[in-house]
């Protein structure tokens, strides 16, 4: 066909059928006749083997096409065809059809979905709707009354109710996927009619029941893929699987199956993709599985699996790549001279007992990229030759074991991405050189490493830095690299000193930051909420900060957890409480960026420092707030009465202060609070009860207010509490008994002055008169101490 048919710019009918083209594609510059209506290719002798040009989808004035006994194959995937709202029954009008592909369609109409009551697509083949959004029930649909169709792909379309009975009448299925949908129920007796079966794809979805016992057994000896993964599989394995000698593929990994495995899997000698993982499997690993020669994946982690696995359950598996055993019981027993027949690219071993020795076999293990070791009962050296084997891993994870010794100075892991060595005994200095570019994690936390750290730290591709629990010192090192990807810095339990680390001002994306237990000093800089606009988590306790916590912490809006404790911080904490804007709000843990430390999700801490002022009524509006700590501060006033707002609160102390008044009665209120601490401080009146208070019966919670009366207490408010009325007429006696007295003595003193001061005679008699009395004591005290020194004398003759 000629492309000066383009000119005519005004075309709108072209009908092009029952003519012949010598089997070329479909033109794509069609496309560009913007003004077309009606297009017929019908019966046109186009090539069979090409497809439609997406410059069609051009056409948006387009009302009729035909391209009936035109096309074999007909693939549309990723096409809009919502104006398409009657697609199904233009679909039906081409009988030759064998493959249909409108995969990933968008809007397609679901109305017109189940309104096909005659199908014409009698040679269809395959039918692939996968990727488009349906979202309706699969049961009433067009396509179950086509008996031809051997590869049917329903896959991710939003998919829900029973997978149908009619499924049964697809005698020809060969190919079924109804993987990640939404289908409920239990799979239909009528799959047993589908004899041809060879791959069945159904994991994703919310299946009941025993799958496996619904397979049709007239096709066990084709099956040779079967997806189970996440269907919500129940029961256990049947005895009879180890019948499917022609599976290759077989997953049922994270379901509900129980029992063991049954020994006849070993009759699956085509197996080579098997993963058992995350069900609740107990027993013996069959031995059997070491005769299935073609395996390359063989995963059976988390599970409940025990016993011992010695090299003989490895003797055949000369194909074996992915090994995971994780999460389970069991005993790796293997000789320490023994070479396994297999090359491992990864291997999955936490949790399982590989020590305690190091596992010597895994030297051999040169090409693998990922390795997890951890928590594998290895109390042991960690021998030099594992940086050379597995210098070309990408994941290596060695944490919780006993692992001692020390790294070499030098590193080089090209390809390393995370590497975890944490909570092992190891010591020495950390690598001066480590040559890993790609690495995103630092895990080097609880050991014993001692001295500096190393430069390498400013490595501008880190997410996460955790080298807590050590032993290292001196300043944290100055790095001029942005650190764009840097979210958690765990530096706490060190013996690091200096100022508040600079080169957290280029870590803008910093969530997590605990630099506690440490020696560092100066003051909190102002420059935190700019800088980590992002921070969730700040904690500083036990350093020896000082200064005024600088108020630009309060637009930090996420801020869910601040931890200043044990320093020395000072000034007032009255307008700073009444501006955490970030904990005025209850959040999930799935909302929250969180760590070992903040299981208190929402916090504030500010303990044993200097702060004053008093507790502002805002306090009242962190909905969010579950702990409360500003004990051992200077902080005086009253408790706000609506403290009882903050009805997550699980924990406050205000001990150690110096509050005064009554204690708000809206306590009771807080119906999770499990931990109160008020003592020693000067509050007075009845002690509140009710609801929650009622568990917290602990008189050491209010002891050193001298005020308080009530239960726990042993003070009864019947004698030390009095009417308030009566209480103050007694107090405005007293006051006038006292100004009374004391105007009576001032009188009366006055007036001996004014007569000695103005009456001579009355002056020299007073004189006379001390110097009478000062006679006669003077006279009595010489003669009690002659006579006392007379008695002394005796006593020592």
């Amino acid at each position: 066909m000629s492309s000066s048919i383009t000119v005519l710019h005004q075309l709108r009918y072209l009908d092009l059928s029952l003519s012949y083209f010598n089997y070329t594609k479909i033109p794509a510059f069609l496309g560009t006749l913007s003004n077309l209506r009606y297009l017929n290719l019908s019966s046109a002798s186009f090539g069979f083997g090409g497809s439609i040009p997406l410059q069609l989808g051009n056409l948006s004035r387009l009302k009729y096409l035909d391209l009936s006994n035109l096309y074999l194959h007909l693939a549309m995937s990723s096409l809009d065809l919502s104006p398409a709202t009657d697609w199904v029954h233009k679909v039906n009008m081409l009988p030759n059809l064998k493959t249909l592909d409108l995969s990933g369609c968008l809007n397609l109409n679901n109305s017109a979905l189940s309104t096909l009551f005659h199908s014409n697509l009698t040679q269809l083949e395959i039918l692939d709707l996968s990727y488009s959004s349906f979202n309706s029930l699969l049961q009433h649909n067009w396509f179950w009354g086509i008996t031809t169709i051997k590869e049917l792909i329903l896959s991710y379309c939003g998919w829900s109710g029973p997978i149908p009975g009619a499924l049964g009448n697809m005698s020809s299925l060969e190919v079924l996927y109804l993987d990640g949908n939404s289908l409920s129920g239990i799979v239909p007796t009528t799959l047993k009619n589908l004899c041809n079966l060879q791959l069945l794809y159904l994991e994703e979805n919310n299946i009941n029941g025993d799958i496996l016992g619904r397979l049709p057994q007239c096709s066990w000896s084709k099956l040779r893929e079967l997806h189970l993964r996440s269907a919500t599989l129940t029961g256990e394995l049947p005895v009879w699987i180890g019948n499917l000698t022609s599976l290759t593929y077989l997953d049922i990994s994270q379901n509900m199956v129980v029992g063991s495995v049954p020994f006849g899997i070993a009759n699956m000698r085509s197996l080579s993709f098997l993963d058992l993982s995350q069900n609740m499997l107990i027993g013996e690993v069959p031995s059997g599985i070491g005769s299935l020669s073609n395996l390359s994946y063989l995963s059976l982690g988390l599970n409940n699996f025990s016993g011992v696995l010695s090299e003989y359950y490895f003797v055949g598996l000369a194909k074996l790549e992915y090994l995971n055993l994780s999460q389970n019981s069991l005993k790796l027993d293997f000789a320490e001279d023994w070479v396994p027949p297999f090359r491992l690219t990864e291997g999955h071993f936490g949790s399982c007992d590989m020590g305690p020795q190091f596992p010597a076999w895994l030297r051999w293990q040169t090409g693998i990229y990922a390795l997890d070791i951890s928590n594998a009962r290895i109390n042991d050296v960690l021998p030099l030759w594992f940086w050379v084997v597995f210098s070309n891993a990408s994941s290596l994870y060695l944490s919780r074991n006993q692992l001692s010794g020390g790294l070499p100075a030098k590193l080089e892991l090209l390809f390393l991405e995370e590497m975890d060595i944490s909570s092992n005994s190891l010591s020495g200095q950390l690598p001066a050189n480590l040559t890993a570019p790609w690495l995103r994690s630092l895990f080097f936390y609880n050991n014993n490493f001692t001295g500096a750290i190393p430069t390498y730290v400013c490595h501008d591709y880190f997410y996460e830095i955790n080298l807590s629990n050590n032993q290292l010192t001196g300043d944290f090192p100055q790095c001029s690299e942005d650190f764009p990807l840097l979210e958690m810095v765990d530096l706490r339990n060190n013996n690091l000193s200096g100022e508040f680390p600079l080169f957290l001002q280029n870590a803008s994306r910093l969530r997590f930051l605990d630099l506690s237990h440490n020696k560092f000093s100066g003051s909190v800089p102002t420059w935190i909420a700019e800088k980590m606009h992002d921070l969730e988590v700040l904690i500083l306790r036990s350093n020896m900060f000082h200064g005024h916590l600088p108020m630009q912490l309060t637009r930090l809006v996420g801020l869910h957890y601040l931890d200043v404790a044990h320093n020395n911080i000072s000034g007032s904490i009255s307008s700073f409480l009444a501006s955490l804007r970030g904990m005025n709000h209850s959040y999930s843990a799935a909302q929250l960026y969180t760590h070992e430390l903040t299981q208190q999700l929402v916090l504030i801490d500010l303990s044993s420092n200097g702060f004053t002022g008093y507790i502002p009524k805002e306090l009242s509006s962190l909905k969010g707030l579950r702990s409360l700590n500003l004990s051992k501060n200077q902080i005086s006033g009253s408790i706000p009465d609506d403290i009882g707002a903050l009805r997550q609160l699980e924990s406050l102390d205000l001990s150690y202060n110096y509050f005064t008044g009554h204690i708000p009665s809206t306590l009771s209120d807080l119906t999770f609070l499990s931990s109160l601490n008020m003592s020693y401080n000067d509050l007075s009146g009845r002690i509140p009860s009710g609801r929650q208070l009622e568990t917290l019966n602990d008189m050491y919670m209010y002891i050193g207010n001298p005020g308080l009366c009530g239960p726990p207490l042993l003070n009864n408010c019947s004698t030390n509490e009095t009417n308030p009325s009566a209480n103050q007429e007694h107090e405005g006696s007293r006051s006038s008994l006292y100004l009374s007295m004391s105007m009576g003595f001032v009188m009366g003193l006055w007036t001996v002055f004014c007569i000695m001061l103005f009456l001579k005679t009355w002056r020299i008699a007073y004189f006379q008169l001390l110097d009478q009395l000062y006679d006669k004591v003077y006279v009595q005290l010489s003669i009690c101490k002659a006579a006392f020194l007379k008695k002394c004398g005796n006593k020592d003759i």
